[in-house]
């Protein structure tokens, strides 16, 4: 079966499972049939979205130390990714449609703050109404900005007016991206929600101490994160289709080393692996869990944020606001990063703090040469030096005293 195909029957499986399962849970949530048994916590931060970001987790387990919130989650089941999770949660709660959702909401007590998740916002939504209680919205990827005109992508133009919602009615917004506030600016809301700019920051957890030294034969570029075959629409999934860039790097001699995000479809990036056996420079690897991802990628030289322009007709605004979780997660491997000039934000951040080589389309094909002509010292010791003012455990505090200042609000 050809990869289109593969996807487009596990849409058609997730549709046809969420529409039957709806029917029943509808029923049972209407004659009161619980979901789960009623909880009986204290001060209760109910984690909720449809697809579980890496960065979640991330942050629950560092809200945890250092607050006293019994934290719980809510996923989509058909979004929750193992990998991404943590211990840290007290409860774990996965729901296959909307009505199920609002079954098992409604056994939940105590709740002190709703933190609603994206990229998609419908689910995050659906818990915002039915339970009315102080919520914050947390973003990265913003779909507002994705396109200059209307776009005709039939899943978009769904989401769009939940996003718009939980953007404008929101009591809080936590902004992992620079994207948030174009995104106001379009939407216009009538009373703009408080808004905390919370980057999403290294994990103290994780740091590495990179030895390397350049080695002239024997140099090793990494990225993490989304891949997705030939098959799939560049104009939107261009910068992650990654055939002519494997191409141009090991013609350099360059080693390149995939690690795709565990959450992508095994159909996405099949032909990644029938590359990897043809071409000795390349080498595409199993995903690998957030936890162990920074000592994974502490055995490379360099990082890859190579997304370009051209390559996509994503809008202006969003290549030149958008964030990724793996700018820090090179950061915490101690690994300085080859990043896009097309990329603004993160190729500002990334030199401000002295640990990147500013790539343009041209110099793609001289890479080696800018490499071998740079200092891998200076570039590890400003990251050591560097990456805890931009960590999670430094920073935590900030976010904790949000929440506060928003439920002082709503009192």
């Amino acid at each position: 079966m050809k990869p289109q195909h593969k996807i487009l029957l596990h849409k058609v499986n997730l549709f046809a499972s969420e529409k039957i399962s709806s029917c029943w849970d509808a029923l049972l949530f209407f004659i009161g049939i619980p979901a789960i048994s009623k909880n009986n916590s204290d001060n209760v931060l109910l984690f909720v979205g449809e697809h579980l970001q890496t960065r979640i987790p991330r942050l629950a387990k560092w809200i945890k130390r250092k607050s006293d919130y019994t934290l719980i989650l809510v996923s989509y089941k058909k979004g929750f990714v193992k990998e991404y999770s943590d211990s840290c949660f007290n409860n774990v709660y996965l729901f296959r449609n909307k009505w199920h959702l609002k079954r098992i909401l409604k056994q939940i007590t105590h709740i002190s703050l709703v933190h609603g998740f994206a990229t998609k916002s419908q689910f995050a939504n659906t818990a915002r109404t039915f339970l009315n209680k102080p919520y914050v919205h947390d973003m990265q990827d913003v779909y507002t900005i994705y396109y200059d005109k209307n776009t005709t992508l039939k899943w978009l133009k769904k989401e769009l007016p939940n996003e718009a919602a939980c953007l404008t009615q929101a009591d809080g917004i936590v902004a992992h991206s620079m994207e948030v506030n174009p995104a106001l600016r379009i939407l216009k809301p009538i009373k703009r929600p408080k808004t905390i700019f919370f980057p999403l920051y290294c994990d103290n957890d994780f740091f590495q101490e990179n030895t390397k030294k350049i080695d002239t034969n024997d140099i090793h570029l990494v990225y993490a994160g989304g891949v997705v075959g030939s098959h799939r629409n560049p104009a939107q999934y261009g910068n992650i289709q990654f055939h002519g860039l494997i191409k141009t790097l090991t013609e350099q001699k360059l080693h390149f080393h995939i690690y795709p995000s565990p959450s992508l479809i095994l159909a996405d990036y099949e032909e990644y692996k029938q590359l990897d056996k043809d071409n000795p420079y390349f080498h595409f690897h199993a995903p690998v869990p957030q936890q162990q991802l920074a000592k994974e990628l502490s055995k490379y030289h360099f990082g890859i944020l190579l997304f370009f322009r051209s390559l996509s007709e994503q809008s202006n605004l969003k290549f030149k606001y958008a964030t990724t979780l793996k700018l820090f997660n090179y950061m915490e491997a101690g690994i300085p990063v080859l990043v896009s000039e097309d990329v603004i934000y993160q190729n500002w951040i990334l030199n401000r703090y002295g640990a990147a080589i500013t790539i343009n389309e041209k110099s793609v094909k001289v890479i080696r040469e800018k490499i071998l002509q740079s200092n891998y010292a200076e570039f590890k010791e400003n990251i050591t030096r560097n990456r805890e003012n931009i960590s999670i455990g430094k920073n935590i505090d900030r976010l904790i005293n949000f929440y506060s200042t928003i439920l002082k609000s709503k009192h």
